[in-house]
């Protein structure tokens, strides 16, 4: 039995009719096609071991091959390969190399088109300059806007695979692009509200192709805003949120799709356009796991570029005893371990009175045992450098207020993570906040150490902005991480009820 034919098959059919506005969509002969779908890849060549099953799951050649193997199912079937943004940032592979290696990759794969994702500028606006460049397809952001673009994003594609249907594809991005990425890599862009986007753009599409898909990185409830909102939009191929979907989610009869993230599954939907209807005959999302054919000369690429780094980034600096834990689930909602320690080292580097880490700064996890090069870069790919400035109270309060209104459930990068503060969170707001043991006074001055990209107003904290006194220190994060490693070479942090939820 071909691997493609693993997964769930969803034993029904969903059938919905469209309003073509003169498209003529499937008049006459029956059009298949078939769409399949990734998202939020974040640079992960190799296949990643699961904890708990001990199997390896994702990585670029497995899915390569699995591409390969669907095609080869049924060659005369129209296939459209969609890959809904987040290309970059996440491994060291992605740091050291910036990310050119995964776009010839994709271009490899025969990616049709790719929606930009809120990390495509982690980089900086020169490396996606070169990464549109260097692409074989077009990278998709019809709400950016600036005066000029710095960057030549395109809006929508037009696409028509052989023996296929006409299919117009929508790009959009979340507004996350400008509060996520390091404000020196957004200057000037604006980030349009979507739905007016869609429908500005959906009415003409609809007159040009057989169907309209929106390839958006805007996040799961966008998504459905975007299908409630905006008519004539037939397909929403997502990301953003990392949710893995087992079947599309329909919402006024718009199926919405995600498929995780990393590579570890990839989303198949089948499709049959006539007379004006369109059928999906399945959906069915895929393990991209070791019974995955590779394709080999990826395998041998993938591999290569793996024995470059790991003379330099195999070193181990260090022990931690204990996971340290950067889980989204853990650290973007409450107290972390890993959060507590790297804030009390800044604190601790700095003499400040306290230390604001936004989670998003932790991007993976460090798992017990001995810590290499590699395990710290990957953990902190940005390179910030810590800046330390001058808050009185009544800022503080405000500050940490930000963060306790943030819902958890968005798992969002700006929850704080901090060092010399201890409070409760009730109600959306930081009650009981004490630093060093003394309640918060709003007209005492404190010194605070942060993240760059938090003392540039990153992640919505503009109160953060051009605070009096603000120095650069010189260090990175990841390099007091790793001397850390280093001097103290077995670490065990834990927490200590610093943040409260009540």
């Amino acid at each position: 039995m071909s691997r493609c034919h693993r997964g769930r098959f969803l034993p029904w059919v969903l059938v919905f009719a469209l309003a073509l506005a003169g498209a003529g969509a499937g008049a006459g002969e029956p059009l298949p096609l078939t769409i399949l779908h990734f998202n939020d890849f974040h640079g992960q060549l190799e296949p990643v071991k699961d904890p708990g099953s001990g199997r390896y799951e994702g990585g670029m050649a497995r899915l390569a091959g699995l591409l390969g193997a669907i095609r080869a199912e049924r060659p005369e079937r129209p296939v459209l390969l969609l890959f809904a943004g987040d290309l970059l940032q996440g491994t060291v592979t992605s740091t050291v190399f910036l990310g050119s290696p995964d776009v010839g990759f994709l271009s490899d794969m025969g990616v049709d088109a790719a929606a930009m994702g809120n990390h495509e500028l982690d980089y900086g606006q020169q490396i996606f300059r070169e990464m549109i460049a260097e692409a074989r397809y077009p990278i998709l952001a019809a709400n950016l806007s600036a005066e000029p673009l710095p960057f030549e994003v395109r809006p929508f594609v037009l696409l028509r695979p052989a023996g296929g249907p006409r299919v117009a594809v929508l790009g959009l991005v979340t507004d996350e692009l400008t509060t996520t990425t390091h404000p020196r890599n957004t200057g000037g862009i604006r980030v349009a509200d979507p739905v007016a986007t869609a429908r500005q753009w959906v009415p003409e599409l609809r007159r040009q192709a057989d169907l309209v898909v929106v390839l958006s990185h805007l996040g799961y409830a966008a998504d459905r805003r975007l299908a409630r909102e905006v008519p004539g939009i037939d397909l929403i191929v997502g990301g953003h949120n990392h949710y893995r979907f087992d079947e599309p989610r329909m919402e006024q009869g718009v199926p919405i799709l995600q498929a995780g993230e990393r590579g570890q599954y990839l989303g198949r939907i089948d499709l049959l356009l006539q007379d004006g209807r369109t059928e999906v005959q399945g959906y069915r999302l895929i393990p991209v796991d070791e019974e995955a054919p590779e394709d080999p000369r990826m395998a041998t690429e993938v591999r290569e570029l793996a024995a470059r780094l790991e003379t330099e980034i195999g070193v181990v600096v260090g022990r931690s005893a204990v996971d340290l834990d950067a889980h989204r689930e853990t650290i973007r909602r409450g107290e972390s371990n890993f959060g507590d320690w790297v804030a009390d080292l800044a604190r601790e580097l700095t003499g400040a009175d306290l230390a604001l880490f936004n989670a998003g700064t932790f991007r993976t996890s460090i798992r017990a045992g001995e810590v290499r090069i590699k395990d710290v870069y990957e953990a902190f790919p940005f390179g910030n450098e810590l800046v330390t400035a001058s808050l009185n109270g009544s800022q503080l309060q405000s500050v940490l207020d930000r963060s306790a209104g943030l819902d958890p459930a968005d798992n969002p990068g700006g929850f704080l993570q901090v060092s010399g503060v201890r409070f409760a969170i009730r109600e959306g707001r930081a009650e009981s906040v004490e630093v060093a043991g003394r309640a918060l006074d709003p007209a005492a001055g404190y010194r605070v150490v942060m993240p760059d990209f938090l003392a540039a107003g990153g992640d919505g904290y503009a109160m953060l902005k051009d605070l009096p006194d603000a120095k650069e220190t010189g260090t990175l994060i990841l390099e007091l991480v790793m001397d850390t490693f280093r001097n103290r070479p077995d670490i065990s942090p834990s927490t200590d009820g610093r943040i409260l939820r009540r």
